[in-house]
């Protein structure tokens, strides 16, 4: 009987280390394999707005750019997408400028998960902040600075790639 025991706590034992000891690199795996794939596709983004001069018409909510003096050296600047007409689904957006940076540009739907606007139901509207090097005033750098946006959605059952650019 003791050996019995015996026996069932060292097969419990060495069940447990076995299954800790399994190999937990597959999820780290898929996970570095979408990181990537989502820096391909910021990248490829990125190419294909400094290449677009012409906003889209007609779209089916607002697009505005806000523009703030943080310090002496930076201001940030807010691209909003809201006031949508009906239901906008999975909205991935990114938004870039001409001016020198290291920083990341701001983006919805690359990086993490795509944005559904329904008209009159919360959330409202997707916000995309980010940061400009410049220490002049904002009056000057909007006559500096080209701010283009890539907003791709659905809406209407059709799928749509749109553009916002601002003009110097």
């Amino acid at each position: 009987m003791k050996n019995k025991i015996i026996t069932l706590i060292v097969l419990i034992f060495l069940s447990l280390i076995i299954v800790g000891c399994t190999n937990k690199s597959e999820p780290v795996k898929e996970e570095k394999k979408e990181n990537e794939g989502n820096k391909d596709t910021y990248i490829k983004y990125v190419q294909e707005l400094k290449k677009e001069e012409e906003s889209s018409e007609n779209l089916p909510f607002d697009v505005n750019i806000e523009y703030t003096k943080e310090n002496d050296n930076e201001i940030r600047f807010e691209v909003s997408i809201d006031n949508v007409k009906g239901t906008v689904k999975n909205i991935t957006a990114l938004a870039i400028h001409d001016k020198q940076t290291d920083d990341v540009f701001p983006s919805v739907g690359i990086f993490d998960d795509s944005v559904t606007l329904t008209e009159g139901e919360k959330p409202e509207g997707v916000v995309l902040a980010g940061y400009i090097p410049y220490t002049g005033s904002i009056d000057d750098l909007k006559n500096e600075i080209t701010v283009k946006v890539l907003i791709k959605y659905e809406y209407e059952n059709k799928k749509i790639t749109a553009y916002y650019v601002t003009k110097k």
